[in-house]
């Protein structure tokens, strides 16, 4: 299951890991809360934990944009996702977390989820899906001018794309599609001295990506936010937009910092390391560190997970120790 909204940075693939660091206590803050996956993992499996919760991330279109997702708005039923354009995308990002956060590329908030190359396809292929709009691309893509009569939702209708798709691996891709390779992939199929079958393994991944509708995948994992509407314990959670030393903080509190790492992006917010750690030094509370090292040895290292860098410019895979830091001289006051 994924948890939270689509966020760079999100800890979706090791939130039950971290979870299992974090002892119990009366009150748990989540403040550096970003795309809100720690805390929707909490409240969902760990609510035997904690009496009460606290989300805080100091964008706080980010916190509207997850309450709006808690509240229902994102539901397939109700919400049809129009297209949102490279154009669009950057005169409205600062003001729109939605649009900021769904299409950007690796959901980095600040550029454009598709290149120019294969825009059009996607742009063809969810109009199709969402709104049964068929223009000549889709038409040629999908070979339909409307939807079969078992495809009636979205769902269903992202599925017989994914199925026609697989399709064309194995059996011939139409031509429509040539202009979707690059130069070598094209001449490999149009029959140039390439080793025979070469091209599957190349440029059919390429292809692969029609089927992949980022903003509705992403759109999913939105709605499965309505679901903590059901919990009696999401009366108990609190949020806040401020900076981290600003939130007031109650005794026999665990507090989790999922910080800006260093050397990394930071998000677009300044954040001032140094007093970072002074403030979690001296915090009567255990305080809980994400980061990759912290040398300061008023903190220990009480857990590593070796994690997937999915932020790395590297081609080949990258593994990276993120570590949990805490605040030892608290170790006592539980």
């Amino acid at each position: 299951m994924t948890y939270g909204i689509p966020y760079m940075g999100s800890k979706q693939g090791i939130v039950a890991s971290i979870a299992m660091v974090l002892p119990k206590a009366e009150n748990f803050y989540d403040l550096f809360g970003g795309g809100f996956s720690i805390s929707h993992y909490m409240l969902k499996h760990k609510r035997h934990k904690y009496k009460n919760f606290h989300y805080n991330e100091i964008k706080s279109d980010i916190v509207e944009l997850v309450k709006r997702a808690i509240n229902g708005e994102f539901n397939y039923q109700v919400f049809k996702p129009k297209w949102v354009s490279k154009e669009e995308f950057h005169a409205k990002k600062e003001g729109d977390a939605y649009i900021r956060c769904l299409w950007s590329f690796g959901n980095n908030q600040k550029g454009y989820l598709f290149g120019p190359d294969i825009e059009p396809y996607k742009k063809s292929m969810h109009n199709a899906v969402v709104f049964d709009e068929f223009d000549a691309l889709a038409k040629e893509v999908l070979r339909l001018e409307q939807w079969p009569s078992n495809c009636k939702t979205i769902t269903h209708k992202r599925f017989y794309l994914r199925q026609l798709v697989e399709h064309y691996r194995k059996t011939k891709i139409p031509k429509v599609l040539y202009q979707f390779l690059n130069e070598k992939q094209l001449a490999t199929l149009l029959g140039e001295s390439r080793p025979r079958g070469s091209y599957e393994l190349q440029q059919l991944e390429r292809l692969q990506q029609l089927q992949q509708l980022e903003g509705l995948q992403q759109l999913q994992q939105l709605e499965g936010l309505q679901q903590l509407q059901q919990l009696e314990r999401l009366e108990k959670l609190a949020f806040s937009s401020l900076s981290y030393e600003k939130v007031e903080i109650k005794n026999n509190s665990i507090i989790y910092c999922d910080i800006p790492y260093e050397g990394t992006s930071d998000y677009g917010n300044s954040f001032n390391r140094k007093d970072f750690l002074d403030w979690a030094a001296n915090n009567p509370n255990p305080v809980y560190i994400s980061e990759y090292n912290i040398s300061d040895d008023r903190f220990s290292c009480v857990y590593k997970i070796d994690k997937r860098s999915m932020l790395s410019k590297e081609k080949a895979l990258v593994l990276k120790s993120e570590k949990i830091y805490w605040n030892q001289k608290a170790i006592n006051k539980i």
